[in-house]
């Protein structure tokens, strides 16, 4: 069945993980239409060269935001078949406000939501204040969990006596906002961790800063995954971030596999 000889063959992916690009390339080949959404220039690269309807640059700030790219949708070309929020599992109001949106205009909504990583020997924390229950005096440890939870986690690990460090993306407002956070400017290191894959740059930081422990968001990506494997093999401590509760009365997939069958589903319709 080709679908795009069916009624509203064309899907807004709102992206920010890494599966967005993959999930995108996929769904061409399936032969939909795709609008990508991605919050900013450098996130747009990877997909300059997949043969996409459009690319849509720019945090989407309000609901308001969200309901003019559905209502421009149905006015140019028929708008979405479907709109798919493979947003961070951490972006708690942005999907929030996608699926409330989906609900007014009774426009079909998939939530991608990324399986859990089994969390082996690490240690998983509800909350930054929760680290006040291990002992982290004089001890060094490695922030890897964005710059919007730095300045918290500062504090905390600083009245525990620690030693703090911090891995920043390698983006202007990431960099601006660890250089007015109240970190030394000598503890914080900027990189890109998808240029960085097999983890020898942040192995190298971990032996540079003498890091006893790191802490890290439970986004169940290849970053999370990624400090799991150094960890243990370097014999040092990871604290999980834990990921917020599923969202209610929102249905969610956790493989591109179940995401092609729901939308093949609501195909039928």
């Amino acid at each position: 069945m080709d679908i795009r000889k069916k009624c509203q063959p064309h899907l807004w992916l709102l992206t920010g993980t890494g599966e967005g690009h993959a999930f995108a390339k996929s769904l061409l080949k399936e032969g939909w239409k795709i609008t990508v959404s991605v919050v900013s220039e450098r996130a747009s690269i990877p997909y300059e060269k997949l043969n996409l309807e459009k690319i849509l640059i720019g945090a989407l700030i309000s609901e308001e935001d969200i309901r003019s790219v559905i209502f421009n949708a149905r006015n140019n070309h028929g708008g979405f078949h479907c709109v798919i929020d493979l947003t961070h599992p951490f972006a708690l109001k942005i999907t929030s406000a996608i699926s409330n949106v989906c609900k007014q205009l009774d426009q079909p909504f998939i939530r991608y939501e990324r399986p859990k990583n089994k969390i082996s020997n690490a240690f998983l924390i509800k909350k930054f204040s929760d680290l006040g229950n291990y002992n982290l005096k004089n001890k060094s440890i490695l922030l890897a969990l964005g710059v919007r939870s730095l300045r918290e986690a500062l504090l905390l690990l600083r009245d525990s006596g620690a030693n703090v460090y911090a891995r920043v993306l390698a983006n202007p407002e990431s960099i601006k906002k660890a250089l007015s956070s109240s970190i030394i400017h000598t503890n914080f290191a900027v990189l890109n961790p998808s240029g960085s894959s097999n983890g020898k740059i942040e192995q190298a930081l971990i032996r540079r800063w003498a890091i006893d422990g790191v802490i890290c968001r439970q986004s169940g990506g290849a970053n999370e995954m990624l400090w799991h494997r150094i960890c243990s093999s370097i014999g040092i401590d990871l604290w999980l971030l834990e990921r917020p509760c599923k969202y209610e009365n929102i249905n969610s997939i956790d493989s591109y596999d179940k995401l092609s069958e729901k939308l093949k589903s609501i195909n039928m319709l």
